[in-house]
């Protein structure tokens, strides 16, 4: 199992457009994705700032998604953040929701 953590600077004000977005735009294509199992997303409206993590079977998922719909999926949220969001992949080590093991 394998986590991709997003983190973007927010751009003032926009917190509630980027979770609408993010509710009708990315989770509906995510869940579309071979291999996507949850996302989770954390807004700090004082910082403005948002990360999101999403779950997936392999690392060949999350690379075909980050290829393929990805840069799309950016695109449409750029009036959302700032900058180049933070991209880092993890595998999963521990979980108490899908009861996942270490690889």
């Amino acid at each position: 199992m394998y986590a991709r953590l997003v983190k973007t600077q927010m751009k003032p004000g926009k917190y509630e457009l980027a979770t609408r977005r993010i509710e009708e735009k990315v989770i509906p294509l995510l869940k579309k994705q071979n291999g996507f199992r949850d996302e989770v997303s954390f807004f700090d409206k004082e910082h403005d700032e948002s990360v999101a993590i999403s779950f997936w079977e392999t690392e060949a998922d999350v690379r075909k998604y980050e290829k393929d719909v990805y840069p799309d999926l950016m695109r449409s949220l750029t009036d959302t953040f700032e900058g180049t969001p933070e991209v880092r992949h993890f595998e999963v080590a521990n979980s108490t929701w899908y009861k996942i093991h270490a690889a």
